[in-house]
């Protein structure tokens, strides 16, 4: 069983409106919708040779959600390094590419491809109003701070953070389990955050340059957002804590989610979908490589939001089970400051 919960102009192809809340919700778009510049895009970049139908849910709500807000839309196939974005691992170019589009804007919001709109009620904007220059948040499941999506503002200070967060590749350690950029924004963030004195005699440079394996990574990054806990805002960078970002991961409620709590999902993999079976639900974290999808497919083909009822989680029982994924985790990250 499905139900409405928003109301958008049918993409491209008619006049018509589903309307399903308010008509209030119809003039906002209209005003959005008008023709003045964009101010912000959205950014999803995929290598070269990424098969896009494997994001065909994630991107298709995304692209709907910024034309009916107005945001400008790029998806960019990486093609390798060139005269501006040098590095050679795609994942440190991605922000390099990021920067590019960014100085054409007011706002980016970078997205992995396997991120999807769930609740279009939400806005880029009201995550960058607090006039910090790039925000950053928690991933839910562990301690790590994502490279998966950030926001961005058009300022010097921005756009010279994520070149040198590209430029991170030539800064490895060698011969070390580094973890690429997911590594690299750990220590990039104790540079501009930590007090050099205090990152230094933590023992936590240390940790990134013998690191072998996953275990010593997380290790690694454990000691840096112990250092961080004391330094997670400055003027320019802002880390959200848990359960404040716009991105988390849908498995971690069993593709449950709420409109109250709930902005993008990340996990979205036409590989990994699987059929809503018949029992009910809990908001329990269950197994990652699978989910169901919230949306119906063939009216989000005309940008509605139409939703499947039975992954509509009650609101206090999702921030529960956030909440016990949350102590859990934190438990976790102060046994790895132990053993490393």
């Amino acid at each position: 069983m499905y139900v409405y919960v928003f109301c958008w102009r049918v993409k491209r192809q008619s006049v018509l409106y589903f309307c399903l809340v308010s008509l209030a919700i119809v003039i906002i778009m209209q005003e959005i919708h008008g023709n003045r510049p964009s101010l912000v895009a959205i950014v999803v970049i995929v290598k070269n040779d990424t098969d896009i139908r494997e994001y065909q849910i994630s991107l298709e709500s995304v692209e709907c959600y910024a034309y009916h807000r107005g945001y400008s839309f790029h998806l960019i196939k990486d093609t390798g390094p060139d005269a501006v974005c040098q590095q050679k691992d795609h994942l440190f170019r991605r922000h390099c590419l990021v920067a590019m589009v960014l100085s054409e804007y007011r706002v980016v919001a970078f997205l992995d491809a396997d991120i999807g709109v769930v609740n279009p009620n939400r806005s880029i904007e009201q995550y960058e109003w607090s006039g910090h220059d790039i925000t950053f948040y928690d991933r839910h499941q562990n301690w790590e701070v994502a490279t998966g999506s950030y926001i961005a503002r058009a300022t010097p200070y921005a756009l010279a953070f994520l070149n040198e967060l590209a430029n991170y590749e030539d800064k490895l350690p060698a011969d070390s389990f580094h973890g690429s950029d997911n590594g690299a924004i750990h220590m990039l963030l104790a540079e501009k955050l930590v007090p050099s004195d205090v990152l230094r005699d933590s023992g936590c440079i240390e940790l990134y340059k013998n690191s072998r394996n996953f275990e010593d990574l997380f290790g690694f990054e454990a000691c840096i957002r112990e250092l961080l806990n004391n330094h997670r805002t400055t003027d320019k960078i802002r880390i959200l804590g848990k359960g404040e970002g716009w991105v988390r991961d849908g498995w971690l409620t069993n593709s449950l989610w709420n409109p109250k709590l709930d902005f993008m999902i990340h996990g979205w993999k036409m590989s990994q979908l699987r059929e809503v079976p018949d029992w009910e639900l809990r908001p329990e974290p269950l197994t990652r490589n699978q989910w169901y999808n919230p949306l119906d497919r063939r009216s989000l083909e005309q940008c509605v939001w139409k939703y499947d009822s039975r992954l509509i989680g009650d609101e206090e029982e999702i921030k529960k089970s956030l909440e016990d994924t949350k102590q859990k985790v934190e438990e976790l990250r102060k046994k790895a400051l132990i053993e490393n």
